[in-house]
């Protein structure tokens, strides 16, 4: 395969991303269960936010943006190729 000739650093970047991305789907999924399951039909537990929305505000657009130039820029290397 291609990956097998990838330098270490970025078969670890790639393995980070993987995990932080996996991390943040499964709070995105636990966030629409506690909304959309756990608690339908009650409006006052929109007054309440889930612990990942406080996580999220403060931790997840920057780690975004970093992941997006880090896709981006590998995936115009790879396409030099």
């Amino acid at each position: 395969t291609h990956y097998s000739d990838d330098a270490l650093a970025i078969r670890f970047l790639v393995t980070g991303i993987w995990i932080l991305d996996t991390l943040r789907f499964l709070f995105v999924c636990h966030f629409l269960y506690y909304y959309l399951i756990t608690n339908y039909g009650i409006p006052t537990s929109l007054l309440y936010m889930v612990w990942f929305v406080h996580i999220s505000i403060s931790k997840s657009h920057p780690l975004d943006g970093i992941l997006q130039v880090i896709t981006s820029t590998h995936t115009q290397f790879s396409a030099r190729r």
